[in-house]
């Protein structure tokens, strides 16, 4: 069990134009005091342009497309220079898009601008941004524990080396770049949910950063990669993660209403099959859909997704997101931190349901930052 006071609350990182908010943002985040920003590393976003219309959503006015998003890297790098301790987190990259050998330079490169707060997060990735842009994604976990064992042997030495894997092939390969502090190379947190994720994670991780677990699911998650991590002799630190979607409320009515709208639910579709079986329901996207895996939103037309949107229940939206006020928002927290939850990322999504409920939820979090941070 974690001391609620000692966990740590991270934010997303800002990754849509203009530049200029993006800086402001950036450092009202690192002012404010949360232990991190989070950076997603996508091309494409979770929801299909087919509903991204005024009537769905007024962020249709703002911003032309779902599929907005700054490249990670560079955002980092831009956010890192302009902050000065809060931690940069990718949440998440891939070793599909991006080779191992580039991540590696690329998170190094980040550790110096960043005096060492960079936090390489990495998982398998997700189709939606390999598939449709020519690249494969089968062999996704393989690849990724392969390119784990490349950046590692690249943060190890500055000499040139070889390596022969299923995946890469290399001859008198070199990357001479070392660490801002030599011997720390960044943390490495993984992105893992199925038995051979848990397994890449307690094996390679430095930390493990899943999304959309309850509480129990994560505390029985975390004890199997902690058993896994004794048997592989691994000590050391190990930060257990978590990014998390919340709609904040003074008034839990409030709350309930914005979880009712076709963006929210559209969003809520995104978790996975097994999850709606569990709860007795089931997915309107098949009986084994697996949003990482399986769903490339610009093949989905409006007609199917309203459909699909007008079938996700109550109960369903209360799983996938963390929601309430800030009293409820710690006993949420509590109940992560009971099973042994370090880090958070709270994902505030209040005011893409209504705006003009964006200050407020801002307000919610503040109180809740603020009973963490004692």
């Amino acid at each position: 069990m974690v001391n609620m006071h000692d966990l740590e609350i991270g934010a997303p990182g800002p990754f849509l134009p203009p530049w200029e908010n993006a800086l402001k943002n950036a450092k009202t985040i690192d002012s404010l005091g949360y232990d991190s920003m989070a950076f997603p590393d996508h091309l494409a976003g979770f929801i299909p342009e087919s509903i991204w219309t005024p009537d769905i959503t007024p962020l249709a006015f703002l911003q032309q497309s779902p599929h907005t998003y700054y490249d990670m890297a560079t955002i980092m790098g831009a956010c890192a220079a302009v902050t000065e301790n809060v931690k940069l987190v990718s949440a998440v990259t891939e070793p599909i898009r991006r080779h191992p050998a580039l991540i590696a330079q690329t998170f190094l490169t980040l550790d110096h601008i960043s005096n060492g707060r960079v936090v390489l997060g990495i998982g398998a990735g997700e189709i939606e941004n390999v598939e449709p842009y020519g690249l494969s994604y089968a062999g996704q976990v393989g690849r990724l524990r392969e390119s784990l064992k490349i950046i590692k042997l690249i943060w190890s030495t500055h000499e040139p080396f070889d390596f022969e894997g299923k995946f890469w092939s290399m001859k008198d390969a070199v990357m001479s770049l070392r660490p801002a502090v030599e011997g720390s190379p960044p943390p490495i947190w993984i992105a893992a949910h199925g038995p051979k994720m848990l397994e890449i994670t307690a094996e390679f991780g430095d930390g493990w950063i899943p999304t959309l677990l309850p509480p129990k699911d994560y505390g029985e998650k975390l004890r199997t990669i902690q058993s896994l991590r004794k048997k592989n002799d691994r000590e050391g630190p190990f930060t257990a993660a978590l990014w998390n979607w919340c709609v904040l409320d003074n008034d839990v009515s409030e709350c309930e209403r914005m979880m009712n709208t076709p963006l929210a639910k559209a969003f809520a579709l995104l978790l996975p099959a097994s999850e709606w079986k569990r709860l007795g329901f089931n997915h309107p996207f098949g009986d084994t859909f697996h949003s990482l895996t399986d769903y490339i939103p610009m093949r989905y037309d409006r007609e199917a997704t309203l459909k699909a949107i007008e079938a996700v229940p109550m109960e369903i939206l209360d799983n996938f997101y963390m929601s309430g006020d800030a009293e409820s928002m710690i006993k949420q927290l509590e109940n992560y931190a009971h099973q042994g939850l370090n880090h958070i990322i709270l994902w505030n999504a209040t005011g893409m349901y209504d705006l003009s409920k964006t200050k407020s939820s801002y307000s919610v979090m503040k109180e809740v930052l603020s009973y963490v941070k004692g």
